[in-house]
């Protein structure tokens, strides 16, 4: 973790979504979505050969549901309540989401209905290529379920053909209707044009790496997205009262999930700042924790704030994924907290919970797109269609005005629709 100025780190953000790096990303992405439209499975096979597992046949990229009642099987007890416990929960949270149809009439006699349906078919991504994440099983499928989605399909790549059972164990416990074993760019583009092997969907959810969400900006439009989510955030708020044992483990919880993971700390204790760092630097020599050590290398800083409203300012502009309180008295930022993904009030109520057994989403927003979208939710698996007739009485009082409208704009075929009906009347 590095210190560094605020305006410095507006420099780096801004900066590091320009990189090189970032075009080469595109470069990439862009090459394996037109081979796999054009290819179709020859495509796919390619890349899930070059990526993940060298001895991958067609028959593999399709995982048989006998499997994952294998994996569900196969996993200790501990586990399977722990997986149990986690659907219970995130079940409980997202069943509060769902939408009611409405209706209503207004002063006239136009009758307004207001219908929710679910989208008929989805692909969520898991990733597996670092970790093993059933948790994001539960966390993609389950407001799936609870939305009516009727096809839930997932994709998750493989480490040289080997898949986590207990992610598999996970897809069997949400009943999904197909695994393919495949990840990366290459999954999202099979999701978005279909092949032989690999049914397409209408929208794609899930996390991913920078080769993920590239892949859902460059296909939105071909299939609908959640959100082009990148590599994990955290952003602490931590003043002289705060614990920096507990902060430091925060950041490297967060640090540990990618080399590209960003982790912030935002104080204005100078002191507190440099315990952190102290603290950081001692657990990197005692624990071995992967990825961490290039996550904080390149993607960890420490900004000193003046005073908490400089704080506040600082947060919202980085706009986390996640973001964790650790503040004397954290009731006094939660109604000036406007940009991030989910916040995690109080010092005993790390991410970690948020990752597995809270029962709030875990796949939210990351790179500043909390400013304008939220985590996943019920809401994303439904869409609404409106329903509208209006009566006699409305439409004797809206004929003139409308064809009014319609003529100053030239559109005199759509003025003309309506004079027809006005004259039958």
């Amino acid at each position: 973790m590095r210190e560094i100025s605020f305006d410095n780190l507006k420099k780096f953000l801004n900066k590091n979504n320009s990189s090189k790096n970032n075009q080469l990303v595109r470069s990439s992405v862009s090459k394996i979505i037109d081979d796999i439209k054009k290819n179709g499975d020859k495509a796919v096979l390619k890349y899930v050969k070059k990526f993940e597992n060298k001895k991958a046949t067609i028959d593999s990229l399709v995982i048989k549901p006998s499997t994952l009642k294998k994996a569900y099987e196969s996993i200790s007890k501990p586990q399977r309540q722990a997986l149990t416990l986690a659907y219970k929960r995130i079940h409980y949270y997202h069943s509060r989401q769902v939408k009611k149809n409405y209706k209503f009439t207004d002063k006239l006699d136009t009758t307004y209905s207001i219908q929710w349906n679910p989208i008929e078919n989805v692909g969520l991504y898991v990733p597996g290529g670092l970790a093993s994440y059933p948790s994001t099983v539960l966390m993609t499928s389950i407001p799936a379920k609870i939305a009516g989605v009727k096809n839930i399909m997932i994709s998750v790549p493989s480490k040289d053909g080997i898949v986590s059972n207990l992610t598999l164990a996970a897809a069997h416990l949400c009943k999904v209707n197909k695994v393919y074993n495949l990840g990366g760019a290459q999954a999202i583009a099979s999701f978005a044009f279909g092949t032989k092997t690999i049914q397409k969907a209408f929208k794609v959810f899930g996390p991913g790496n920078q080769f993920v969400a590239e892949a859902k900006k460059q296909l939105f439009g071909t299939i609908g997205i959640d959100l082009p989510a990148g590599p994990s955030e955290i952003l602490v708020l931590g003043d002289k009262f705060s614990n920096p044992s507990l902060i430091a483990s925060d950041i490297l919880a967060q640090a540990e999930h990618d080399p590209h993971a960003k982790t912030y700390l935002v104080s204005d204790s100078k002191n507190l700042i440099k315990a952190v760092v102290s603290k950081l630097h001692d657990m990197q020599k005692y624990y071995q924790f992967k990825n961490a050590n290039e996550s904080l290398k390149n993607f960890s800083f420490a900004i000193y704030a003046k005073n908490l409203s400089k704080m506040l300012e600082i947060s919202n502009f980085i706009a986390p994924e996640h973001l964790q309180v650790h503040l004397k008295n954290p009731s006094l930022v939660e109604k000036n907290i406007t940009n991030a993904g989910s916040v995690f009030i109080g010092e005993q109520n790390t991410v970690a919970f948020g990752d597995y057994t809270m029962g709030t989403n875990h796949v939210l927003p990351t790179d500043q797109s909390a400013k304008y979208s939220s985590g996943l939710s019920v809401d994303d698996f439904v869409k609404k269609t409106v329903f509208v007739k209006a009566g006699k009485k409305t439409l004797s009082k809206i004929t003139n005005e409308t064809i009014e409208l319609a003529k100053s704009e030239g559109l005199d075929a759509h003025a003309l629709s309506i004079e027809i009906r006005s004259s039958k009347s």
